[in-house]
């Protein structure tokens, strides 16, 4: 009987189509296969020699089915047959059922899935044969040669590295094919040096392995750990390996078998910091809601605090204490203002959608809330030559000028150095498009953020916008960084440009295109207020804000009549639509939101105008407001000086949409 008996599989398949597929996939796998199409030719073929497996799929099997395994069994007892689902008609039939060695599949599986059931067949066999080769040399029967030929047949198509020693591995008398693709050593050298099997071991594991080994010379033992191949690639191993005993009890030989996990275990790690990601991005998450919660009350009060001081600055003489005084509350009042403004901007994970934005003004913002984490030992310099502005998401630009300056801080945290940023307005050429892949002509703002760090090799400049890779420690980066940065910047229409050497520092360049920034003076004299004879409807739910609506805007000529609850406001404005030249309303209110009345006024009278204001909204945005038909979306805090010129020229209707 040749050998290559133990190594081939019989096919059998009624759909030629089928029958070249698998028969394809099997021989690039290395199996000797045999294809048949009816059951009958498969019969004349098993009664020729013994198959190791046999895989069956017929739409209708028959009687000539159960002749055929009675067959396959009757020349190799311990073949596997892996069956399709439509034999289990026929598992009641006790020549079907005896034994445990099929296996049955639904449908028509791929190619993968078949090999899989391959492997696993030939697995089965192999621990079977064990089984068998253990026994013979209990009993010392004449078939103990035969069944190692098979035995070694068997090995050497599973994925699985597999050997056989002596109970020390002082010598290796059996080493299978795959040891040469895992390991990446030749099996050939294990003769005279069998410790390179441990030797290859990573040394944060050598101890703990060579204990397990010691300790398993007449039980065997289990274990993970990784090796380093000869390329200085990881593998992450699991080992199994078990005793073979004489027929008095003797430990003779061990036997192992070895698995390949690292792409199991590279999954494992990337479902870890997917998960660590979501978690991250759940407290942001909380962390945006609450400060947007925040936000809106604490801008309700910053609201009543800069009104009513700027109601009493006007009622003042210039030159008094008092009025130098209240001053100082405005300028507190305002950048209490913009430090809301900054906690919003960092802890918000989603955008508030394209707008208009002056980039100079993004980069300052940045700047001022990371002078705080920056070391001192780092000096920044900031140089804004243009105000131009983009159409941007003004949370993700200011995501991007702080990821590109965490990265450069990084670079310099532990000797110091110089962190410069820069933005200009260049007009990108066909010559400067050919190299900087992404860039189109026209127009461009330029981001340079550059450090004096260690800066990056050729390899990491490579990866560097890889999703999860980093070179930082465990715990310092997860890797997300410079990916989220590619992100924004190329879903702005914009491209990057990296420079970086090892110890020499990092340049990276941003290109956003410009657009054209609309030309409006209509402010004129901010020192004088514009007036007004109208009626304005204003709806907030906070008594205080109406108060001081009320007072601020009646001071400017206007007929004011003001409500805290939005339903009545509604009915008011039900029963005289035409009576109210203007509504002003707050976004967040009890019973109807700003958007709702919005709407429903807008039902009632499609031309009225109408300002929202909001001190922070989730489902609010400019864009939003524009496309409901509202004529402006002013946030919260609001000064007269801001609100008198809107309101005059929504009024006027000489103002385009503030959004």
């Amino acid at each position: 009987m040749m050998q290559t008996t133990w190594s081939r599989i019989l096919l059998v398949n009624d759909d030629p189509g089928t029958l070249t597929l698998l028969n394809e996939a099997l021989d690039a796998a290395g199996h000797d296969v045999v294809c048949c199409s009816t059951i009958n030719e498969a019969l004349m073929s098993a009664e020729c020699e013994p198959f190791a497996v046999a895989l069956i799929n017929m739409q209708q099997p028959d009687q000539t089915g159960v002749e055929l395994l009675v067959q396959l069994r009757r020349m190799n007892g311990q073949i596997r047959v892996v069956l399709n689902a439509a034999f289990q008609s026929l598992h009641s039939k006790p020549q079907i059922s005896e034994g445990n060695s099929l296996i049955y599949f639904e449908n028509a599986p791929s190619s993968s899935i078949l090999l899989n059931h391959v492997h696993g067949a030939f697995r089965s066999y192999v621990t079977n044969s064990i089984k068998e080769l253990q026994a013979g040399m209990a009993t010392q029967t004449a078939s103990l040669e035969e069944q190692q030929a098979r035995f070694q047949q068997l090995v050497e198509h599973i994925q699985e590295v597999f050997w056989i020693a002596l109970p020390d591995h002082s010598r290796i008398l059996y080493m299978s094919p795959r040891y040469e693709r895992v390991w990446g050593r030749n099996c050939g050298t294990l003769v005279d040096h069998p410790h390179d099997l441990w030797d290859a071991v990573h040394p944060q594991d050598q101890e703990y392995v060579l204990t397990r080994v010691a300790a398993g010379e007449a039980t065997g033992f289990q274990a993970e750990f990784r090796i380093i191949k000869p390329d200085q690639g990881v593998r992450f191993i699991r080992v199994q390996t078990f005793p073979l005993s004489n027929a008095v009890g003797e430990v003779v030989r061990m036997v192992g078998i070895a698995e390949d996990m690292t792409e199991q275990k590279r999954v494992q790690e990337t479902l870890v910091k997917t998960e660590r990601q979501f978690r991250q991005s759940s407290r942001m998450e909380a962390i945006g809601t609450l400060a947007g919660g925040i936000a809106h009350d604490f801008n309700n009060i910053l609201t009543a605090i800069l009104g009513y001081t700027e109601l009493g600055l006007a009622s003042i003489p210039k030159d008094s204490r008092t009025h130098r005084n209240l001053q100082e509350v405005m300028t507190a009042g305002h950048r209490a203002k913009h430090l809301v403004l900054q906690i919003l901007a960092f802890s918000r994970q989603s955008g508030q959608g394209k707008n208009p934005t002056p980039m100079h003004t993004v980069i300052q913002e940045a700047l001022k809330l990371m002078r705080a984490t920056i070391p001192s030992t780092i000096e920044i310099r900031h140089s804004l030559l243009t105000e131009a502005s983009v159409l941007a998401d003004t949370t993700q630009l200011h995501q991007v000028v702080v990821n590109l300056c965490t990265n450069a801080e990084y670079a310099m945290r532990e000797t110091g150095g110089l962190l410069e940023v820069t933005l200009e307005e260049v007009d990108v050429t066909e010559e400067k498009v050919s190299s900087v892949a992404g860039l189109k002509v026209g127009p461009h703002v330029r981001l340079i953020v550059q450090d004096n760090g260690t800066g990056m090799s050729t390899d990491v400049l490579e990866r560097m916008f890889d999703p999860f890779f980093t070179t930082k420690p465990i715990g310092e980066g997860s890797g997300m960084g410079l990916a989220v940065v590619h992100g924004i910047v190329a879903n702005h229409s914009g491209a990057l440009m990296v420079d970086s050497l090892g110890g020499k520092g990092t340049k990276i360049e941003v290109y956003l295109p410009v657009i054209p920034t609309l030309a409006w003076d209509g402010l004129g004299d901010q020192s004088t207020i514009p007036l007004g004879k109208e009626t304005i409807l204003f709806v907030d739910d906070e008594e205080t804000i109406v108060r001081l609506g009320k007072e601020l805007l009646s001071q400017l000529g206007y007929t004011v009549e003001v409500h805290t609850n939005s339903l009545e406001a509604l009915n008011v404005f039900r029963n005289n639509p035409q009576r109210f030249d203007l509504v002003i309303t707050d976004q967040t209110m009890p019973g109807l939101t700003g958007e709702a009345l919005s709407r429903e006024l807008l039902r009632i009278r499609p031309e009225l105008p109408i300002i929202l204001c909001t001190g922070f909204s989730h489902i609010m945005t400019a864009e939003k407001a524009k496309t409901l038909g509202i004529q402006a979306y002013l946030m919260k805090p609001l000064a007269i000086r801001d609100l008198a010129p809107i309101v005059r020229h929504v009024l006027d209707k000489t103002f385009s949409p503030l959004v």
